[in-house]
This record gives C-alpha cells, sequence and structure tokens, in this order.
C-alpha cells in the first residue's frame, strides 16, 4: 500500500505538470486507388516527420482504414468510420475526389457526431448555396475564379470543358457564374466526358472536332424530347388520341423552331403503387426528357410520385388535371403547373348569388374534404352569409346509384324546404351515370337543386334535363368557338371509332386540357430559347440527351454501370423552363381549347373563364328555362351575356355499337381455322367465319345472350396465352390486354393467381386439370393358358376347395342318412349291406355336375338331394359368369400400360416426361409444396437434352416420336382431344393432378365482365356449355372405342362371393338334415325293436355309427343276422294275415306286427334296413 500511494502521488505530479497529453489519435480514410497514386506514403511521412519533432508538445496516433467500395457503398462508408470512431479518434482526414457519396457519408458523420474533418480534395459542395459547412475544411482550393479570370482575360466567347466525369457540371456553372462577375461576356461551353484510354480518347478527340462544328452551326436543336405518363382508362378516354393529335399538329407547322419528341408511358397500378409509378418515370428520365405532361385526377399517391421527381431531379411537370396541392398552405409548387383550373371560387359565387344557406355536398372520394373547405373559405371572402354544408360520399359502383338516391330523398329534411345538392364527381363517365340515375329517380324532385361542380357539364346532360323539371347548374369550360374545336373533336372521335370505344356526342373537357398541355409545354420551351437560343446546344448528342454531360437525367446515378463514378444532379435546365411554365400566356389565337391561360405562383390556372348554365324548372311550361352566363376569376358574372330559352330535345342518331377486340390462340379445339379457310380467303372465311371450335361457339352463344356484343376474333402472333417477363411486362393474350391492344381474352386460358392480379377473369366455363400422357402401349398377346384369365387365380383356388369339400360332404351325409343304404344278396346266400356314395363316386358325381353332364349314381335322401342342388347352383352361376367373361376375353383388345399415376412416373426414370416451359403448368411445378411435383421439376430441370417443349404440338408429337420414352404432361382437355384423333396412338394415365378452370379475361374495369360472369352461368345452368363439350371432344372423335384399358378384367371374389356363401348355406343344411335323418331313423327302429333300456339304445347306436364308418357289412349264412335278415325279406313279401310255412307262431305274430307297421312307414322306406326292430342287439353286432 506504501509503495502504491507512493506511485500514485508521482503519477499525478507527471499529469498535472504537463499541459498537453502525450498523443492524440487521429484517423485517415482512403478509397482504392489512393495506395498506388501515394496517398498513404504521404501520410504516413508527415505523421512521422511530426512524431520526430523534439520540440513537439504532442504526438499524432494515427490510423489508417481502406474503403473498399466508398464510390457505390455510402452504407458501407459510414460503417467504417463508425467503427473508427468507436476506438477513437478527434479529427478525420479524407479525400473525396468530387464523389457525391462518399462525400455524404464524411459530412453526414462530421455534422452529426460533430467531427473535425479535414478534406484534402475539394469540397462537393457549391459555393453558391452557401450552405453552412461548420466543421469541414478543404485544402484544395476552387480553381474556377481563377479559370474565369483567363478566360475573360483571353477573351474567349467559347470552350469545351473536358473532363472525366467528376464535380465537372458543379464547377462548369461555377465557372460561368465567375464570368459574369468578372465581365459582361456572354460565354458558351460544351461538356463532354473523356475516355478511360488513349486509343478512345484520341477517336473522340476527332469526333469532338467534327461534332463542334455541326452544333455550333446550327441553333436551335432539331427536337425536344418531352413524356407523358397515363393511367389504366386514359386509353379509353382519348387521351392518348388527344396527345398524339396535338403533338402532330404542332410538329407539322412548318414554322415550327423545333420539333416535339413524344413518348406515352403507360402507367398500369397507378392508384396503388407509387414506387412502381416512380421507377417507370425514372425509366423514361434516363431514356431522356426535358418536360414531363401527366395527370393526376385527385389521386394523392400518383401526385406524390409526380411530385417528388419533379422536385427533386428539377424536371418541369405539367398536369393536364388539378394539382393536389392545398392552395391554402401556401407550399412552394416550383416546377408544376395545372391546366384544370380551381373550382371552389366559382361555387362560392353561386351559393351566394343563389343565397344558399344549406347544401349538400355529393363526392366520390377523392379531394373531396379539401375541396369543400376551400368552397367555405371562398364564401367567407365574397359574403357574410353563414352557410352550412354536409359530405356524403355517393356509392363506387354506378348499379347502386338508384338506391342511393332513394335512401337519400328518406332521408329527414324539413317539409317543403329546399333541397340543395352539390355533385363532385371526378371522372365525365361516373358524372354521366350519376346525372342518368337522376334523371330517372321515381321521386318527386321539385324541391331539389342540383349543382354539378365538374367542368364536364357537356351539352348532352343540358338536353337530358331540358325537359324534366330538375333544377339543375352546371359549368363548361371548352370555347366551342376555337379555331382547333372542329378538327380535334373529330380527330377523338374516330380514334374511338377506331378502338371500339364508345363514342361520344360531346368532347369532354378532361381531353381538352390534354390538348392545352401539349401546347403550354411548346410555349414553354419557346420562351427559353428565345432567351438564350444556346442554351441546349450541348444537351443534344447522336439523338440523345445529355445532363451535365451525362446521357439521360439519372434518378440513381450507381445504377449506370457504363459510367461507374456519375455524381448524383439535377436536370441542369429544370429552373429555368420552369420559370419559362409560369411566364407562359396564351389564349384563342394560339389554339387553345379551354379559354385564356395564366398561371399564379403555385402553378393554378388564374384568369380563366367558364360557362355556367342553369335549368330551373318552369311552371308555365313543360321544358326547363336555360339560362348561360359568364363567369371571370376576379371579375365574377356576366350578367349581360345571359341567354334564356326554350327547346325540345332532339331525336338521337343511331349509336355506333361497341365492336369488341377479342384476342386469342389457335388451340384445338378451342380455336381452329377451318379446312376449308386454311387455303383460301373467299368472302366465307373472312373475319369470324374464318374460325371454328369451342370458344368461337362459346362466342356465338355469349353473343345471343348480351345483346350489344359485337365482336371481331384477332389471333395473338407470339401463340402464348400470357406470362410475366423478368421485366414485369406481360407477354401473350394478357399482355394484348394490358397495353390496351384487346378487350377480351377467349380462349383455353387457365385462372391463377399471378393473371388475376393483373386482369379480371369470369367465372370458369371449363374445369381441368394437369393429366399424363404417354404412347399407346403395344396389344397384348394372348398365351395358351388364356382362357383361366376370365377368373382370377384366388376364384380358381376357391373352385378347387369346393369342389373336394362338396364332395366330402355328400360322402357323409350320404353315409348318415339312412336312405342311402341297400341290402343285396350274394351268390354265395349271404347278405351285403352297402352304400354307392363313396369317396370315389362322390367326386365324380360332382366332377359331371360341375361339368354340366349327368352321372349314373344319384341321391335319395333328402339331405344329399340339398347338397346336390347347392352345388348345381353354384355351377350353373359360376359357368356362365366365366363363359361371358371369355368372351369378353377374346373380343376385346388389352392393353398394359407401363405406369398408372404420376407417383409411378415420378418412382422411375426410364420414361422421361416433360412440360411446356411457360404458362401455368410449370408454374404449378415449380412452386408446388407437394414433394413429388417439386421432385419432379427439379428432375425436368436436370436433363440434358431438356425435356421441355415450347407448345403442346411439339409435347405431343415427342410422346409420338420416342416409342413410349416421353410422357408429357398438359392440361386434361388437350390431353382428351389427341387422344381421340388420329393416329390415335395416345392415352391418358391416372388422374388429374390437379383442378383448375379456364375464363375469359377482360382487362379492369371493363364494362363486360359482368354481362359475361351472368352469361357463362346461364349457359351452365342450362347445360349448353356441356353440350358444346360433347361436341367438340367426343362426337367428333375419329378414334374407335373398343379398346380397353390396362385395368383388369378377370372376375375377383368380391364379384362371386355370393354363390360361395349359398354354397356353404347349402353344404351346412345339407348336414343338418343328415343328422334328422339319422337320429329320426333310429327313434323309429329302437320304438320298433322295443329297445327301452339306456344300454341296449346305445349300443344300437354305437352299431348304426360304426355301419356308416365302415361303409357296410356282410351277413354269411349261419349267421343270427343272417338268419334275421332273411325272415324279414321273407316277411316283406308275405300278405298282412297270412305266415310263412317256415315260421312259427311268434314270428308270424311279429311279421304281421311288422306288416302293419310297415304300412305306416316313411314314405321312402321301400326297402328295409337289416337292423329292424326284429334283430336283438347280439344278432346286429354279429352282423356288423
Amino acid at each position: 500500500m506504501n509503495l502504491k500511494i507512493v506511485g500514485l502521488i508521482f503519477y499525478c505530479y507527471l499529469s498535472f505538470a504537463h499541459g498537453y497529453p502525450s498523443k492524440i489519435p487521429v484517423a485517415s480514410f482512403t478509397v482504392p486507388g489512393d495506395r498506388e497514386q501515394g496517398v498513404i506514403s504521404a501520410l504516413n511521412y508527415t505523421v512521422n516527420r511530426y512524431n520526430h519533432d523534439l520540440y513537439a508538445k504532442f504526438k499524432l496516433s494515427h490510423h489508417n482504414r481502406a474503403l473498399r467500395n466508398a464510390a457505390f457503398d455510402t452504407w458501407g462508408v459510414m460503417k467504417k468510420i463508425c467503427a473508427e470512431l468507436q476506438e477513437g479518434l478527434m479529427v478525420m482526414l479524407g479525400g473525396v475526389d468530387g464523389n457525391q457519396r462518399t462525400f455524404e457519408a464524411y459530412n453526414s458523420i462530421a455534422n452529426t457526431i460533430e467531427i473535425p474533418f479535414v478534406n484534402w480534395d475539394l469540397s462537393v459542395i457549391n459555393p453558391n448555396e452557401n450552405v453552412p459547412n461548420n466543421f469541414e475544411v478543404s485544402v484544395r482550393p476552387p480553381n474556377h475564379e481563377l479559370v474565369a479570370h483567363v478566360i475573360v482575360q483571353k477573351r474567349w466567347d467559347n470552350f469545351i470543358y473536358l473532363h472525366d466525369g467528376k464535380s465537372a457540371p458543379q464547377n462548369l456553372q461555377l465557372i460561368h457564374n465567375a464570368i459574369q462577375k468578372v465581365s459582361n461576356m456572354s460565354v458558351k461551353s460544351e461538356l463532354i466526358k473523356i475516355p478511360t484510354d488513349k486509343i478512345s480518347m484520341n477517336l473522340k478527340i476527332v469526333g469532338l472536332i467534327f461534332y463542334c462544328y455541326l452544333s455550333f452551326a446550327h441553333g436551335y436543336p432539331s427536337k425536344i424530347p418531352v413524356a407523358s405518363f397515363t393511367v389504366p382508362g386514359d386509353r379509353e378516354q382519348g387521351v392518348i388520341s388527344a396527345l398524339n393529335y396535338t403533338v402532330n399538329r404542332y410538329n407539322h407547322d412548318l414554322y415550327a423552331r423545333f420539333k416535339l419528341s413524344h413518348h406515352n408511358r403507360a402507367l398500369r397500378n397507378a392508384a396503388f403503387d407509387t414506387w412502381g409509378v416512380m421507377k417507370k418515370i425514372c425509366a423514361e428520365l434516363q431514356e431522356g426528357l426535358m418536360v414531363m405532361l401527366a395527370g393526376v385526377d385527385g389521386n394523392q399517391r400518383t401526385f406524390e410520385a409526380y411530385n417528388s421527381i419533379a422536385n427533386t431531379i428539377e424536371i418541369p411537370f405539367v398536369n393536364w388535371d388539378l394539382s393536389a396541392i392545398n392552395p391554402n398552405e401556401n407550399v412552394p409548387n416550383n416546377f408544376e403547373v395545372s391546366l384544370r383550373p380551381p373550382n371552389h371560387e366559382l361555387v362560392a359565387h353561386v351559393i351566394v348569388q343563389k343565397r344558399w344557406d344549406n347544401f349538400i355536398y355529393l363526392h366520390d372520394g377523392k379531394s373531396a374534404p379539401q375541396n369543400l373547405q376551400l368552397i367555405h373559405n371562398a364564401i367567407q371572402k365574397v359574403s357574410n352569409m353563414s352557410v352550412k354544408s354536409e359530405l356524403i360520399k355517393i356509392p363506387t359502383d354506378k348499379v347502386d346509384y338508384g338506391d342511393f338516391l332513394r335512401n337519400f330523398n328518406l332521408r329527414d329534411f324539413p317539409k317543403d324546404a329546399p333541397r340543395r345538392v352539390v355533385i363532385d364527381i371526378t371522372t365525365s363517365y361516373k358524372q354521366q351515370q350519376f346525372l342518368v340515375a337522376i334523371r330517372g329517380a321515381q321521386f318527386n324532385q321539385q324541391n331539389y337543386h342540383y349543382l354539378v361542380i365538374n367542368f364536364d357539364f357537356l351539352p348532352y346532360d343540358v338536353e337530358m334535363f331540358q325537359n324534366g323539371n330538375i333544377n339543375i347548374t352546371g359549368f363548361q369550360i371548352i370555347d366551342k368557338e376555337a379555331k382547333e374545336y372542329s378538327s380535334f373533336k373529330k380527330t377523338i372521335d374516330q380514334s374511338r371509332q377506331a378502338e371500339r370505344t364508345d363514342k361520344n356526342i360531346d368532347l369532354e373537357a378532361r381531353l381538352a386540357f390534354v390538348h392545352d398541355a401539349v401546347l403550354v409545354a411548346k410555349r414553354a420551351l419557346e420562351l427559353t430559347l428565345r432567351r438564350n437560343d444556346s442554351m441546349f446546344h450541348e444537351n443534344f448528342r447522336h439523338g440523345l440527351l445529355f445532363n451535365r454531360g451525362f446521357p439521360g437525367i439519372a434518378c440513381h446515378p450507381q445504377a449506370d454501370k457504363t459510367h461507374e463514378n456519375r455524381p448524383f444532379s439535377t436536370f441542369e435546365h429544370g429552373k429555368v423552363i420552369s420559370r419559362s411554365l409560369r411566364d407562359v400566356r396564351l389564349d384563342g389565337s394560339d389554339g387553345v381549347l379551354t379559354g385564356n391561360i395564366e398561371f399564379d405562383r403555385l402553378g393554378f390556372r388564374k384568369n380563366f373563364a367558364v360557362t355556367v348554365v342553369d335549368l330551373t324548372s318552369s311552371n308555365t311550361s313543360s321544358f326547363n328555362q336555360k339560362d348561360v352566363c359568364l363567369w371571370k376569376q376576379n371579375s365574377g358574372f356576366s350578367y349581360n351575356e345571359t341567354i334564356s330559352h326554350h327547346v325540345r330535345k332532339p331525336i338521337d342518331e343511331t349509336p355506333v355499337q361497341k365492336l369488341v377486340r377479342v384476342t386469342t390462340v389457335l388451340v384445338n379445339p378451342f380455336v381452329m381455322i377451318k379446312r376449308e379457310c386454311v387455303q383460301s380467303n373467299s368472302t366465307e372465311c373472312q373475319g369470324n367465319n374464318r374460325y371454328e371450335g369451342y370458344c368461337v361457339d362459346l362466342l356465338v352463344l355469349l353473343s345471343e345472350r348480351i345483346p350489344d356484343l359485337k365482336y371481331e376474333i384477332n389471333i395473338s402472333e407470339d401463340k402464348k396465352p400470357g406470362n410475366k417477363l423478368p421485366d414485369g411486362t406481360w407477354d401473350g393474350m394478357v399482355g394484348k390486354l394490358l397495353n390496351g391492344e384487346a378487350d377480351m381474352a377467349v380462349s383455353s386460358l387457365t385462372i391463377n393467381s399471378l393473371r388475376e392480379r393483373v386482369v379480371d377473369f369470369s367465372k370458369p366455363f371449363m374445369t381441368t386439370g394437369i393429366s399424363i400422357m404417354i404412347k399407346k402401349p403395344d396389344k397384348q398377346d394372348f398365351s395358351v393358358f388364356s382362357f383361366l384369365q376370365p377368373l382370377s387365380g384366388e376364384i380358381w383356388l376357391y373352385i378347387i376347395f369346393a369342389y373336394i369339400s362338396v364332395s366330402v360332404v355328400i360322402f357323409i351325409v350320404s353315409r348318415f342318412s339312412p336312405y342311402e343304404w341297400r341290402v343285396d344278396e350274394t351268390s354265395n346266400g349271404s347278405y351285403t349291406i352297402s352304400n354307392d356314395f363313396s369317396i370315389y363316386n362322390c367326386l365324380w358325381m360332382t366332377a359331371g355336375a360341375f361339368m354340366q353332364q349327368g352321372t349314373d349314381i344319384v341321391p335319395r335322401s333328402i339331405s344329399g338331394r340339398i347338397a346336390s342342388v347347392s352345388w348345381w347352383f353354384f355351377s350353373l352361376i359360376l359357368i356362365s359368369s366365366y363363359t361371358a367373361n371369355l368372351a369378353a376375353f377374346l373380343t376385346l383388345e388389352k392393353m398394359k400400360a407401363p405406369i398408372e399415376s404420376v407417383e409411378d412416373l415420378a418412382k422411375q426414370t426410364r420414361i422421361k416426361y416433360g412440360i411446356q416451359h411457360s404458362g401455368s403448368t410449370a408454374q404449378f411445378f415449380k412452386y408446388s409444396s407437394v414433394e413429388t411435383y417439386s421432385k419432379m421439376y427439379r428432375y425436368m430441370e436436370s436433363q440434358v437434352p431438356s425435356v421441355f417443349v415450347s407448345t403442346y404440338g411439339e409435347g405431343i408429337e415427342k410422346v409420338r416420336s420416342q416409342k413410349g420414352r416421353y410422357a408429357f404432361l398438359l392440361e386434361a382437355t388437350a390431353n382428351d382431344y389427341e387422344n381421340t384423333r388420329k393416329p390415335c396412338d395416345t392415352i391418358k394415365v391416372g388422374n388429374n393432378l390437379n383442378s383448375q378452370g379456364y375464363g375469359i379475361a377482360t382487362p379492369f374495369g371493363s364494362e363486360w365482365k359482368d354481362h359475361v360472369n351472368l352469361a357463362i352461368l346461364a349457359l351452365q345452368e342450362r347445360g349448353e356449355l356441356k353440350k358444346l363439350e360433347n361436341k367438340w371432344w367426343f362426337d367428333r372423335g375419329q378414334c374407335e372405342h373398343g379398346t380397353s384399358d390396362n385395368t383388369s378384367v378377370s372376375l375377383n371374389l368380391s364379384k362371386v362371393a355370393g354363390i360361395f356363401y349359398i354354397l356353404m348355406g347349402g353344404m351346412i343344411l345339407s348336414m343338418v338334415a343328415a343328422s334328422g335323418e339319422f337320429l329320426y331313423r333310429s327313434r323309429l327302429e329302437a320304438r320298433k325293436g322295443h329297445i327301452s333300456s339306456g344300454t341296449d339304445l346305445k349300443n344300437s347306436l354305437y352299431g348304426q355309427l360304426k355301419l356308416s364308418c365302415n361303409g357296410g357289412a356282410i351277413a354269411k349264412e349261419g349267421m343270427e343276422a343272417h338268419d334275421c335278415i332273411r325272415r324279414q325279406k321273407a316277411a316283406s313279401f308275405m300278405p298282412a294275415s297270412g305266415g310263412h310255412k317256415f315260421s312259427s307262431g311268434n314270428e308270424q305274430k311279429n311279421s304281421r306286427k311288422i306288416g302293419n307297421q310297415r304300412g305306416n312307414s316313411h314314405p321312402l322306406d321301400q326297402n328295409p334296413l337289416p337292423f329292424s326292430g326284429i334283430i336283438q342287439p347280439a344278432a346286429y353286432n354279429t352282423v356288423v
């Protein structure tokens, strides 16, 4: 303890005697290439040089950490810096070398942890942005001021900026800014990236010289790329046609200084998949675009995707719908303008003008609460009125509109009070359907007044309500007097007719906004080039758009494999073009359709004009009064332009029926080309008449049940049902539905979860499953013992056993039955007691009966006859069954298949098996959770050559050509059909592996889905679909059905067990009868012999049993039994009243007694037994 205290005192003295620590930790971070450049050597040299200074007050504890993937892995860089911080450091040294990601990692750590950062390169931050940088210093000085002074001193008016892709765009901008500070010179520049190898550099310099000549020799670029994005429903509405019309109209203008290179990209799931929308926009940006055109239609998610891209990448965005931002929030919206004007001010003016103190706001759920709040705010600005409102959402399905309006009318309204209803529905189609429901509502609407605030209160709606005595007000914004209106409407009508969509008699406002959106984008680009006609010189090379020296505009620079060190950068001209968008001024003379176009600072329309149409019921006329006036923003209503008149609704022309485009593929027997039309193009083989098959007949039945269903059949070129590709798109029939090239897919299209996610399916019109097809095995040859095959082996064994058993039973009952014995006199005068049913005779009689032949002996006893009849019945049934089954065996061809189920197929390897490489069958095996099926798929994948085929036809041909060494797994419908077609050499084996259905596919939201479902259900209930199936699968079969399958037809025990049971019962009954006969006769004989003592009765029974077991006896002359038999035989021939001359008196008396008893004996007692009652026991025993 004393020593430790002394040491502690000395340590404290040393610590407090010096002010500086001995070592201070610092860390440096290097990237790949720094070691070769000598950076680490420079660090070590400087640290060691300082640490060896004797006058240094402290030393540096330096550690270097290498960052392997600094250019791409920001998170990995931050993790390594944090690991070094955990070890301890006070100053961080590193170089960013112009790499944005590396700088972000250093800067984030430095500002978050507050670690001093010494950057030996130049900082990536932009000096012009004036962003605070409290923890970083850069050793490399900026050079833009020096370069600017050199350019000004040398009076260069243009130059080319060659760079290697690191911070060059930012530095070039700084150079231009510095030039403007020191001089008023106008200097042009072009940014070009140099290649990494010397040979490419030489070639590029030559091309650069030629390119410079072409670039500076011309003013405006020839084409400026713009892109539009559409959502499901836009094509049907005519949005794409409107875009194409306006772009083509402008590009054909001879006085246009440039042309628009327009491309449209469809967004399939825009309403739900924000990330997917952003990915598609980024993909289009990578291809190159300067202005983005799209519509959000009130969808918040879609708007967030567009707005995020526009603000992040600084891409000008022209929205032909209304922006989703709230004007009251005063959020800056620098890159977006909206063509659809906000309607809250107009609605507020109408409410105030009509002095409504309350109203009900019906909406479809898109931005309605925000718009209602804006309306109330606008009311407060123009009036001091207190207005109450109620927000109610309408149903999404148009079929529910009628019930909704009836329930709405039953609400608790004050009696005779006016009911004011504001209708805010975003889509023109739904609004028209709702107005139709209002027009057809079966209740009094005299107190109602409807205000339709969508700009699509079309002339058709005005005419519909003109004679309805319903008060309604609506807005119209399309200027029908505009010079472009007629040609634009005509083009839209033609495109709708060409695309088989409904032809609208009126032009929807949304299409006019789309048209004007293109004009706004064009005018903004013109304004930009007017201010600086050479602004886009450096942006177009070889038909590509370059942004800051790199091709395209990259949302994710790290994904650009051709430019590995590409920094993240915004669109260099985005802010300039966006400012030009705000400065756009257009009117009717410029070809716009929606009147004057100007934008405020938030990108909303201002100073626009709207036509207000007011229809009010009149007590003096059966027609509504029509008042039309003009409303202008900031001016209000112009009543001097009001028009009042009464008109009748004209008779409409017959509407053009919609022609449904049905896509299908040629698959037998669903869709086939008629045989007479294969090589013919006659009139009878044009259009739908060219095809036949199950699906063709199904379409005919559907068209009979759906009155407006007029269709044309188109064969898909790629012959595929529809599979998802690696890039997320679809091919085949499903792809055509998604691309808008078809309205319905009718074929053997299997319903599965992947397809159900992108299209709608009807109810299944046919159920099928995966089955196995093999080549039909060779016919089985008949052997010399084929006659045994009608009965199974076990039946033959049972027959042999029954034959022996019945013979034994007949033998036994014949021995015990007294009626089967007889007495015969021999030549020497002795008597024999014998039985004809020996074991040999029993076997012979049974065999003769089984072979349906007679024998010379028949049983006389009841028990023997019962046994014989049972055997005869058994033989009759068995022989008849054998004869019938033998005939079937001799007439039917019998085949033995090598496999009988999918389990047999999976267990063996001799027969290879395969499937179609794409489609629902492949998906089933690939993703099956059943071990057998997944094992089969792995086996099929491992086979060389491949067992997969591209089409069913190829797989079926492979089955036929490989002589039973290949099995094909396909859908059961195709399997059954091919098995009935020549050359009739394939068969289906086993049960189906699964159950799946075929359905009719339509795009999401198709009007035909419900009609098709109801029609299919009706056809199923009436049996029409089953009749079609029989027609195309079985009635037209080309193969005979006289062959049997591999199932055995031999009779087995389960089929003939009954006759064995009957035979067994007969044998048991026979033995019971024999026992009864034996006991009955024994009792009768005992009574005749006056045997009363138990001993005598026992001896008598024993004697009879012994006789039955021995099979007979001999009574020789001189024996008492011989004399007794002789007397009995003699007595049987004597009259009942007389006596024999050899008989004594007692004998005669007994003989008479016996004779009298015989007269009452058993009917079968024609030959009395030798052991009658007159024989004494001693004499009977002597006979035996």
